[in-house]
């Protein structure tokens, strides 16, 4: 089993799970992030003053897949978030060694 992680434009999200859903993958958990990377840094005005923002925000979509469902799960998440601009985010892929449903505690799901 794995663990997807992407990094999206919020924007992008409704795209994200639409490919998603097409692709037999409807349950992922969204986080509100903020982080700086390579999108270029935008400017703010707050009371007539106007200042750099240093951190973007964005949205952390993170999914539970078999091995064999990576690159279908990689390949929706890239579909819908890629606007061909620096900052579309990223995605990760990590092992999951186990994993544990809490309404059945000590039995692992397979």
């Amino acid at each position: 089993m794995k663990r997807v992680e992407a990094i999206i434009r919020p924007e992008r999200l409704g795209e994200v799970a639409a490919l998603l859903e097409q692709a037999g993958l409807s349950g992922f958990t969204i986080s509100d992030v903020r982080g700086h990377g390579r999108s270029p840094e935008r400017t703010g005005e707050y009371r007539g003053n106007a200042y750099e923002m240093l951190v973007s925000h964005k949205l952390l979509v993170s999914l539970f897949v078999e091995d064999g469902e990576v690159d279908t799960a990689v390949g929706a998440i890239a579909g819908g978030a890629a606007t061909g601009q620096v900052g579309d985010g990223l995605v990760a892929v990590s092992d999951v060694t186990a994993m544990y449903r809490i309404s059945a505690i000590a039995t692992p799901v397979s």
